[in-house]
Protein backbone atom coordinates (compact mmCIF):
# COMPACT_ATOMS: atom_id res chain seq x y z
CA UNK A 1 0.00 0.00 0.00
CA UNK A 2 1.35 3.46 -0.87
CA UNK A 3 2.14 6.04 1.78
CA UNK A 4 -0.78 8.51 2.14
CA UNK A 5 1.25 11.33 0.62
CA UNK A 6 3.76 9.41 -1.47
CA UNK A 7 6.70 10.81 0.47
CA UNK A 8 8.63 7.56 0.29
CA UNK A 9 9.02 7.94 -3.47
CA UNK A 10 9.76 11.65 -3.36
CA UNK A 11 13.14 11.53 -1.66
CA UNK A 12 16.16 12.97 -3.45
CA UNK A 13 19.60 13.41 -1.94
CA UNK A 14 19.52 17.16 -2.54
CA UNK A 15 16.20 17.79 -0.82
CA UNK A 16 16.73 15.33 2.00
CA UNK A 17 20.07 16.89 2.93
CA UNK A 18 18.20 20.03 3.96
CA UNK A 19 16.50 18.35 6.89
CA UNK A 20 17.60 17.22 10.33
CA UNK A 21 18.00 13.61 11.35
CA UNK A 22 14.84 13.96 13.43
CA UNK A 23 12.77 14.94 10.39
CA UNK A 24 14.00 12.04 8.30
CA UNK A 25 13.96 9.47 11.11
CA UNK A 26 10.29 10.10 11.85
CA UNK A 27 9.37 10.36 8.19
CA UNK A 28 10.95 6.98 7.43
CA UNK A 29 9.28 5.46 10.50
CA UNK A 30 5.92 6.85 9.34
CA UNK A 31 6.25 5.23 5.91
CA UNK A 32 7.36 1.93 7.44
CA UNK A 33 4.50 1.90 9.96
CA UNK A 34 2.01 2.70 7.22
CA UNK A 35 3.24 -0.18 5.07
CA UNK A 36 2.82 -2.49 8.08
CA UNK A 37 -0.75 -1.34 8.67
CA UNK A 38 0.17 0.51 11.87
CA UNK A 39 -1.79 3.62 11.02
CA UNK A 40 -1.88 5.14 14.50
CA UNK A 41 1.90 4.91 14.79
CA UNK A 42 2.35 6.26 11.26
CA UNK A 43 0.26 9.34 12.07
CA UNK A 44 2.30 10.02 15.20
CA UNK A 45 5.59 9.83 13.30
CA UNK A 46 4.29 12.08 10.52
CA UNK A 47 3.34 14.70 13.11
CA UNK A 48 6.73 14.51 14.86
CA UNK A 49 8.47 14.86 11.51
CA UNK A 50 6.29 17.83 10.60
CA UNK A 51 7.03 19.62 13.88
CA UNK A 52 10.78 19.20 13.30
CA UNK A 53 10.73 21.11 9.97
CA UNK A 54 11.66 24.74 10.50
CA UNK A 55 11.11 26.12 6.99
CA UNK A 56 7.39 27.08 6.87
CA UNK A 57 7.25 27.29 3.06
CA UNK A 58 9.23 24.23 1.99
CA UNK A 59 7.15 21.84 -0.10
CA UNK A 60 8.35 18.80 1.86
CA UNK A 61 6.63 20.27 4.91
CA UNK A 62 3.32 20.06 3.06
CA UNK A 63 3.93 16.44 2.03
CA UNK A 64 4.54 15.48 5.66
CA UNK A 65 1.49 17.38 6.93
CA UNK A 66 -0.65 15.92 4.16
CA UNK A 67 0.53 12.46 5.23
CA UNK A 68 -0.63 13.17 8.77
CA UNK A 69 -4.02 14.62 7.84
CA UNK A 70 -4.68 11.90 5.25
CA UNK A 71 -4.37 9.22 7.92
CA UNK A 72 -6.63 11.14 10.31
CA UNK A 73 -9.32 11.23 7.63
CA UNK A 74 -9.31 7.45 7.36
CA UNK A 75 -11.65 5.38 9.50
CA UNK A 76 -8.97 2.93 10.68
CA UNK A 77 -8.67 4.45 14.17
CA UNK A 78 -10.23 7.21 16.26
CA UNK A 79 -8.30 10.48 16.31
CA UNK A 80 -7.22 11.45 19.82
CA UNK A 81 -7.75 14.78 21.58
CA UNK A 82 -4.06 15.47 20.90
CA UNK A 83 -4.65 14.94 17.18
CA UNK A 84 -7.51 17.44 17.31
CA UNK A 85 -5.31 19.99 19.12
CA UNK A 86 -2.50 19.48 16.60
CA UNK A 87 -4.67 20.08 13.55
CA UNK A 88 -6.70 22.85 15.18
CA UNK A 89 -3.48 24.66 16.05
CA UNK A 90 -2.56 24.79 12.35
CA UNK A 91 -6.08 25.68 11.25
CA UNK A 92 -6.38 28.66 13.60
CA UNK A 93 -2.82 29.98 13.16
CA UNK A 94 -3.12 33.16 11.07
CA UNK A 95 0.61 33.05 10.34
CA UNK A 96 0.35 29.67 8.61
CA UNK A 97 0.08 29.45 4.84
CA UNK A 98 -3.51 29.18 3.67
CA UNK A 99 -2.64 25.84 2.06
CA UNK A 100 -1.94 24.34 5.49
CA UNK A 101 -4.97 25.95 7.11
CA UNK A 102 -7.31 24.54 4.46
CA UNK A 103 -5.65 21.13 4.62
CA UNK A 104 -6.14 21.22 8.40
CA UNK A 105 -9.77 22.32 8.06
CA UNK A 106 -10.62 19.45 5.73
CA UNK A 107 -9.22 16.89 8.18
CA UNK A 108 -10.57 18.59 11.29
CA UNK A 109 -14.08 18.69 9.87
CA UNK A 110 -13.93 14.96 9.13
CA UNK A 111 -12.69 14.18 12.64
CA UNK A 112 -15.46 16.28 14.21
CA UNK A 113 -18.06 14.57 12.05
CA UNK A 114 -16.77 11.14 13.09
CA UNK A 115 -17.17 12.29 16.69
CA UNK A 116 -20.78 13.27 15.97
CA UNK A 117 -19.82 16.92 16.54
CA UNK A 118 -21.72 18.05 13.47
CA UNK A 119 -22.11 21.65 14.64
CA UNK A 120 -18.35 21.99 15.13
CA UNK A 121 -17.87 20.44 11.71
CA UNK A 122 -20.14 23.11 10.26
CA UNK A 123 -18.29 25.94 12.02
CA UNK A 124 -14.93 24.68 10.80
CA UNK A 125 -16.04 24.51 7.18
CA UNK A 126 -17.64 27.97 7.32
CA UNK A 127 -14.34 29.43 8.57
CA UNK A 128 -12.33 27.45 6.03
CA UNK A 129 -14.39 28.84 3.16
CA UNK A 130 -13.79 32.40 4.37
CA UNK A 131 -10.06 31.70 4.56
CA UNK A 132 -10.01 30.16 1.09
CA UNK A 133 -11.96 33.00 -0.49
CA UNK A 134 -9.54 35.65 0.74
CA UNK A 135 -7.35 37.32 -1.84
CA UNK A 136 -3.55 37.10 -1.48
CA UNK A 137 -2.37 39.85 0.89
CA UNK A 138 0.51 40.95 -1.31
CA UNK A 139 2.46 40.15 -4.46
CA UNK A 140 4.85 37.89 -2.53
CA UNK A 141 2.00 35.69 -1.32
CA UNK A 142 0.48 35.64 -4.79
CA UNK A 143 3.78 34.46 -6.30
CA UNK A 144 4.14 31.83 -3.58
CA UNK A 145 0.69 30.43 -4.29
CA UNK A 146 1.63 30.00 -7.96
CA UNK A 147 4.59 27.80 -7.00
CA UNK A 148 4.32 24.29 -8.41
CA UNK A 149 4.67 21.20 -6.27
CA UNK A 150 5.38 17.64 -7.39
CA UNK A 151 2.94 15.07 -6.03
CA UNK A 152 3.46 11.31 -6.01
CA UNK A 153 0.08 9.68 -6.50
CA UNK A 154 0.78 5.95 -6.42
CA UNK A 155 3.15 3.23 -5.29
CA UNK A 156 4.55 3.16 -8.83
CA UNK A 157 5.76 6.69 -8.33
CA UNK A 158 3.49 8.44 -10.84
CA UNK A 159 4.00 12.16 -10.46
CA UNK A 160 1.75 15.12 -11.09
CA UNK A 161 2.45 18.81 -10.69
CA UNK A 162 0.06 21.31 -9.13
CA UNK A 163 0.41 24.86 -7.89
CA UNK A 164 -0.20 25.70 -4.27
CA UNK A 165 -3.27 27.62 -5.44
CA UNK A 166 -4.63 24.52 -7.18
CA UNK A 167 -4.10 22.43 -4.05
CA UNK A 168 -5.84 25.11 -1.98
CA UNK A 169 -8.76 25.24 -4.41
CA UNK A 170 -9.13 21.46 -4.18
CA UNK A 171 -9.40 21.59 -0.39
CA UNK A 172 -11.70 24.61 -0.58
CA UNK A 173 -14.05 22.76 -2.93
CA UNK A 174 -14.11 19.75 -0.61
CA UNK A 175 -14.90 21.96 2.39
CA UNK A 176 -17.76 23.57 0.42
CA UNK A 177 -19.06 20.18 -0.71
CA UNK A 178 -18.92 18.76 2.80
CA UNK A 179 -20.71 21.77 4.22
CA UNK A 180 -23.48 21.33 1.67
CA UNK A 181 -23.53 17.57 2.25
CA UNK A 182 -24.16 18.04 5.95
CA UNK A 183 -27.70 18.82 4.88
CA UNK A 184 -28.02 15.36 3.30
CA UNK A 185 -25.87 13.79 6.04
CA UNK A 186 -22.95 12.45 4.01
CA UNK A 187 -19.52 14.00 4.55
CA UNK A 188 -16.78 12.74 2.24
CA UNK A 189 -13.37 11.88 3.61
CA UNK A 190 -10.07 10.76 2.12
CA UNK A 191 -11.13 7.45 0.65
CA UNK A 192 -14.55 6.74 2.05
CA UNK A 193 -17.93 8.32 2.51
CA UNK A 194 -18.93 8.51 6.13
CA UNK A 195 -22.38 7.36 7.06
CA UNK A 196 -25.33 9.48 8.00
CA UNK A 197 -26.45 11.14 11.20
CA UNK A 198 -25.22 8.42 13.51
CA UNK A 199 -27.86 8.06 16.18
CA UNK A 200 -30.28 5.67 17.81
CA UNK A 201 -33.36 6.91 19.60
CA UNK A 202 -34.41 4.19 22.05
CA UNK A 203 -37.91 4.57 23.46
CA UNK A 204 -39.08 2.95 26.68
CA UNK A 205 -42.44 1.65 27.77
CA UNK A 206 -43.65 5.17 28.50
CA UNK A 207 -43.52 6.03 24.81
CA UNK A 208 -42.82 9.38 23.16
CA UNK A 209 -44.66 12.06 21.22
CA UNK A 210 -41.63 12.73 19.01
CA UNK A 211 -41.66 11.53 15.41
CA UNK A 212 -38.60 10.33 13.51
CA UNK A 213 -38.78 13.52 11.47
CA UNK A 214 -38.63 15.66 14.60
CA UNK A 215 -35.66 13.70 15.96
CA UNK A 216 -33.86 14.18 12.64
CA UNK A 217 -34.52 17.92 12.86
CA UNK A 218 -32.93 17.99 16.32
CA UNK A 219 -29.88 16.20 14.89
CA UNK A 220 -29.62 18.68 12.03
CA UNK A 221 -27.10 21.53 11.91
CA UNK A 222 -29.57 24.20 10.83
CA UNK A 223 -28.83 27.25 8.75
CA UNK A 224 -30.70 26.19 5.63
CA UNK A 225 -34.05 27.78 6.43
CA UNK A 226 -35.67 30.03 9.00
CA UNK A 227 -36.60 28.02 12.09
CA UNK A 228 -39.72 30.11 12.55
CA UNK A 229 -41.35 30.54 9.14
CA UNK A 230 -39.23 27.87 7.33
CA UNK A 231 -38.33 30.24 4.51
CA UNK A 232 -35.03 29.33 2.89
CA UNK A 233 -32.41 32.01 2.49
CA UNK A 234 -28.71 32.63 2.04
CA UNK A 235 -28.28 35.24 4.78
CA UNK A 236 -29.87 34.02 7.99
CA UNK A 237 -29.55 35.48 11.47
CA UNK A 238 -28.15 33.14 14.10
CA UNK A 239 -29.17 33.13 17.76
CA UNK A 240 -26.42 34.73 19.84
CA UNK A 241 -27.23 32.45 22.76
CA UNK A 242 -27.15 28.90 21.43
CA UNK A 243 -25.61 29.51 17.97
CA UNK A 244 -27.84 26.71 16.68
CA UNK A 245 -31.09 28.47 15.71
CA UNK A 246 -31.49 30.51 12.51
CA UNK A 247 -33.95 33.18 11.39
CA UNK A 248 -34.70 35.14 8.24
CA UNK A 249 -35.54 38.32 10.14
CA UNK A 250 -35.55 39.95 13.54
CA UNK A 251 -39.34 39.58 13.56
CA UNK A 252 -39.13 35.79 13.19
CA UNK A 253 -36.43 35.64 15.84
CA UNK A 254 -38.62 37.55 18.31
CA UNK A 255 -41.65 35.40 17.49
CA UNK A 256 -39.68 32.17 17.97
CA UNK A 257 -38.34 33.47 21.28
CA UNK A 258 -41.67 34.60 22.72
CA UNK A 259 -44.30 32.41 21.09
CA UNK A 260 -42.60 29.19 20.02
CA UNK A 261 -40.50 28.39 23.06
CA UNK A 262 -36.95 29.26 22.12
CA UNK A 263 -36.66 31.28 25.33
CA UNK A 264 -37.14 28.02 27.24
CA UNK A 265 -34.91 25.80 25.10
CA UNK A 266 -32.00 28.12 24.19
CA UNK A 267 -28.75 26.71 25.62
CA UNK A 268 -25.20 28.00 25.59
CA UNK A 269 -22.49 25.57 24.52
CA UNK A 270 -22.00 22.89 27.18
CA UNK A 271 -25.18 23.83 29.08
CA UNK A 272 -27.70 21.11 29.92
CA UNK A 273 -30.98 21.22 31.82
CA UNK A 274 -33.46 18.62 32.99
CA UNK A 275 -35.62 17.44 30.09
CA UNK A 276 -33.05 18.16 27.37
CA UNK A 277 -32.44 15.56 24.71
CA UNK A 278 -28.73 14.82 24.27
CA UNK A 279 -26.62 12.42 22.27
CA UNK A 280 -24.17 10.16 24.10
CA UNK A 281 -20.66 10.23 22.64
CA UNK A 282 -17.00 9.37 23.23
CA UNK A 283 -17.54 6.80 25.97
CA UNK A 284 -14.56 4.46 26.38
CA UNK A 285 -16.58 2.08 28.52
CA UNK A 286 -20.28 1.35 27.97
CA UNK A 287 -19.59 2.03 24.29
CA UNK A 288 -22.99 0.55 23.40
CA UNK A 289 -24.48 3.84 24.64
CA UNK A 290 -22.56 5.94 22.10
CA UNK A 291 -24.73 7.57 19.41
CA UNK A 292 -27.92 7.03 21.46
CA UNK A 293 -30.22 10.00 22.17
CA UNK A 294 -31.49 10.21 25.75
CA UNK A 295 -33.21 12.61 28.14
CA UNK A 296 -31.36 14.50 30.84
CA UNK A 297 -32.90 13.82 34.24
CA UNK A 298 -30.73 16.50 35.85
CA UNK A 299 -27.30 16.98 37.43
CA UNK A 300 -26.01 13.90 39.23
CA UNK A 301 -26.38 14.88 42.89
CA UNK A 302 -23.57 12.54 43.92
CA UNK A 303 -21.02 13.43 41.23
CA UNK A 304 -20.19 17.04 40.39
CA UNK A 305 -19.92 17.76 36.68
CA UNK A 306 -21.93 14.69 35.72
CA UNK A 307 -25.53 14.29 34.59
CA UNK A 308 -28.12 11.57 35.05
CA UNK A 309 -29.68 10.49 31.74
CA UNK A 310 -32.37 7.95 30.81
CA UNK A 311 -33.94 6.72 27.61
CA UNK A 312 -37.00 8.53 26.32
CA UNK A 313 -40.15 7.08 27.82
CA UNK A 314 -38.34 5.43 30.73
CA UNK A 315 -40.56 4.10 33.49
CA UNK A 316 -39.92 2.90 37.00
CA UNK A 317 -37.31 0.17 37.03
CA UNK A 318 -35.55 1.32 33.85
CA UNK A 319 -31.86 2.15 34.36
CA UNK A 320 -30.34 5.61 34.39
CA UNK A 321 -26.73 6.53 33.66
CA UNK A 322 -24.34 9.03 35.21
CA UNK A 323 -22.26 10.63 32.46
CA UNK A 324 -19.75 13.45 32.31
CA UNK A 325 -20.74 16.60 30.43
CA UNK A 326 -17.91 15.87 27.97
CA UNK A 327 -19.81 12.75 26.88
CA UNK A 328 -23.00 14.63 26.03
CA UNK A 329 -23.54 16.26 22.65
CA UNK A 330 -26.08 19.05 22.51
CA UNK A 331 -28.75 18.76 19.88
CA UNK A 332 -30.53 21.65 18.25
CA UNK A 333 -32.92 23.55 20.56
CA UNK A 334 -36.09 21.57 21.19
CA UNK A 335 -38.23 24.29 19.59
CA UNK A 336 -36.49 23.55 16.27
CA UNK A 337 -37.86 20.02 16.13
CA UNK A 338 -40.77 20.88 13.79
Amino acid sequence: MASPCGVASHRTSVKMSLFSDSVMRHQEAAVKCWSQGKHREAATHYWLSFRAISNPTHEFRYYIFHGYTSILRLASFEATDDDVKNVEQIFRDKHELRLFRLEAAFALGIVMYKRSERLKCQEIYYRAIKIGEQQPKNAKQERLEQKKMVLVSSAAGDQTSKTIKELMDGNLKTCRDNLNNLRSNAVHGYSNSLASKHHVFPVGRGGTTLTNHEVSNLMDIGGFHCDCCKREGEELLVCNGCKKAYYCSAECQKRQWKENGHKIHCRKYGEFKAGDLVQIARLKTKTDLNEKIMRVVGPDKNNEGRYEVRIEGAVRGDPSYSLAAANLNQLRPYDCRK
